[in-house]
């Protein structure tokens, strides 16, 4: 039975959203709008009206990606690719009215800023990607933007969310103030091109058709019938809904509109070369994601390298040819993949890494036991976790355990049930990744140690005995001084002289205790000693041998909670008090059940003297 009671102890960046691509060629969308939008066959004006607006939305649409779209893959003709060159093309593209640079033959690498072209689709790093057309009603403003900001330094974040904010078919006036000064500065003459919002007049050329044929559908219900392009609209409203009140930083807002997707092993594959024309070759490749740079590379072929057939229209031997730069987008082949368009760094200074190491360090707040650095803690255990990096988004799975979400430091509370319990950090600025994982352990069981010298609990001439006892918590390999302990009730079967104990309940204390102290080899020691003690009865000697036994449920909870519970059952403890069969030798003992060490037991005779 226990005895005493313990005592319980955050930049505006304006609004961002992103359109989705449209899976298939045109011909194939225009044949599949409609597999089979209605139950009813015979309302065939509704069907034919719901027909000729879906057709009117994919014109309408910023920026439209479709897997299968990408200039054709080829071997790179000549010998393999050399050591390149990169000159400074930013005067050059910010010149262009078609996003090409013209180049001399020969092999060039350009160091490529990305910017995300579809939310709530992946990012990998390594991921393959393929050289396609940039296509859309916003194609042009895309392409000017990427050709014309490399010449004005413009920071990369504020870009990315003008971008998104285009995407999102936002009118010019609905922009936040500074990415409607990006406009004024850098494509001001686009910027009647950004007089209407895409979304509105999609929906009031809806509301006109709807107004003219009886029977048709909400605007939700018939975007949802209208295939690839409906569903494009469908998201444009529901990200214009999650960021009417956008977060105050852009690595808030990238956290909600790019799902982590951890790094590709090995990559997705080897990036092929994509012909962009007779004369010109190229691709992308990258081992970072959208949130870093990538590499572009390039090869321009002499004309004298090609056959007759292949020469017509292209210039004497030694003449360049324009490469694309800010009119193509890097189509990764899934729509679950976010496509890439590209505007090339200024200079020529080499690549950053565009997936730097990241790590996690951990060091347990309970400074016993003394590795502070495990990887194994005890349920509700705390621990703090330091990224390598400036700031980090935490996230963390597999058990019911918490962290900080933002920062460079974060603070883990270990699930309050076993677990395998992984822990990513990813990196504000450059997306790093990297994990730590922690196993997390209940009690094991319960030592008990007699204490010696101390007060027990016996009459002479009785056959009642009992002790007080130290009791610990198990393994002592971790910290367990963030949850409470105690006994469950439980019902004594007795017999012989004791059996006026059977069916009796043990009645312990119901208020939780919680550790004291670590002591290494036995476990962490409780606050208050156990207290046995079979109780005593009048009878007349001679006493008949018997035993009064218990199975108590030992069970944890939450140390921090303000109300005990909710609890969890972690180990059965055998208590017995027993009179032998030569009526004179009495034992009490207390232990985990099963266990061979860790057991408190005392023994006397009915002679013995007073103890208690």
């Amino acid at each position: 039975m226990r005895l005493g009671i313990a005592v319980r102890a955050i930049l505006s960046l304006g609004i961002a959203t992103c359109v989705v691509a449209l899976a298939g060629s045109p011909a194939t969308r225009a044949q599949s709008l409609f597999p089979n939008p209605f139950s009813n066959a015979q309302d065939v004006a509704v069907r034919a009206a719901l027909s000729s607006f879906g057709k009117t939305i994919g014109a309408q649409l910023p920026v439209v990606v479709s897997p299968s779209d990408a200039y054709p893959t080829s071997q790179l003709p000549g010998p393999p690719f050399a050591t390149p060159r990169n000159p400074d093309i930013t005067a050059s593209l910010r010149r262009s009215q078609d996003g090409t640079v013209p180049l001399p033959p020969g092999d060039y690498a350009f160091t490529v800023d990305v910017f995300c072209m579809q939310v709530h689709a992946g990012s990998p790093s390594g991921h393959r990607y393929l050289v396609a057309a940039l296509r859309g009603s916003a194609a042009d403003i895309f392409r000017a933007l990427n050709a014309r900001a490399p010449s004005y330094q413009i920071e990369h974040h504020a870009l990315q969310v003008l971008s998104w904010e285009i995407q999102a078919g936002l009118a010019y006036s609905e922009m936040q103030a500074p990415q409607r000064a990006i406009v004024d500065r850098v494509i001001p003459d686009f910027r009647s091109h950004l007089s209407a919002d895409v979304y509105l007049r999609i929906r009031a050329q809806y509301e006109q058709v709807a107004g003219k044929v009886p029977g048709m559908p909400s605007f939700e219900s018939a975007l949802g019938r209208l295939g690839p392009a409906g569903q494009a609209v469908l998201q444009m409203e529901t990200l214009r809904e999650e960021m009417a009140q956008p977060p105050p930083t852009f690595a808030e807002l990238a956290h909600e509109l790019v799902p982590l997707i951890p790094l590709e092993r090995g990559g997705s594959g080897e990036t092929p070369w994509s012909r962009y024309s007779d004369q010109v070759y190229v691709r992308f490749v990258t081992s970072g994601n959208y949130a870093t740079p990538g590499t572009y590379q390039v090869r321009v072929l002499n004309p004298q390298h090609l056959s007759s057939t292949r020469m017509i229209g292209l210039g004497p031997p030694g003449s360049g040819a324009p490469v694309p730069f800010s009119n193509v987008v890097n189509n990764p082949g899934t729509p679950s993949v976010q496509p890439l368009t590209q505007a090339p760094q200024p200079g020529n200074g080499p690549a950053p890494t565009p997936t730097p190491n990241a790590t996690i360090t951990s060091q347990t707040v309970a400074t016993a036991p003394a590795d502070r650095t495990r990887l194994t803690v005890g349920v509700g255990e705390q621990v703090k976790l330091t990224f390598s990096g400036a700031d980090a988004n935490w996230t963390i799975s597999g058990g019911e355990g918490t962290v900080t979400p933002s920062g460079k430091t974060s603070i883990y509370s270990a699930s309050i049930t076993p677990a395998h319990e992984t822990i990513v950090a990813v990196d504000t600025a450059t997306s790093a990744t990297a994990s730590i994982t922690f196993d997390v352990i209940a009690p094991t069981g319960l030592y008990f140690e007699r204490i010696p010298s101390t007060e027990i609990h016996h009459h002479q001439g009785w056959p009642d005995i009992g002790f007080e006892a130290n009791v610990y918590l198990q393994p002592d390999t971790v910290s367990f001084e963030y949850i409470g302990v105690r006994e469950q009730d439980a019902i004594y079967s007795a017999s012989g002289y004791y059996s006026w104990m059977n069916g009796l309940s043990h009645k312990p204390v119901e208020n939780p205790e919680v550790v004291s102290s670590l002591v290494p080899g036995k476990g962490w020691r409780l606050a208050q000693p156990d207290d046995v003690w079979s109780g005593r009865q009048p009878a007349t000697p001679p006493f008949a041998p018997g035993h009064e036994t218990v199975d108590i449920p030992w069970e944890y909870d939450a140390a921090s909670n303000e109300k005990a519970g909710p609890f969890y059952l972690f180990a059965h403890v055998t208590q017995v008090c027993e009179l032998k069969n030569d009526r004179s030798t009495i034992i009490a003992t207390k232990q985990t059940s099963g266990a061979t060490t860790g057991i408190a037991t005392i023994t006397l005779s009915v002679s013995s003297p007073d103890y208690h």
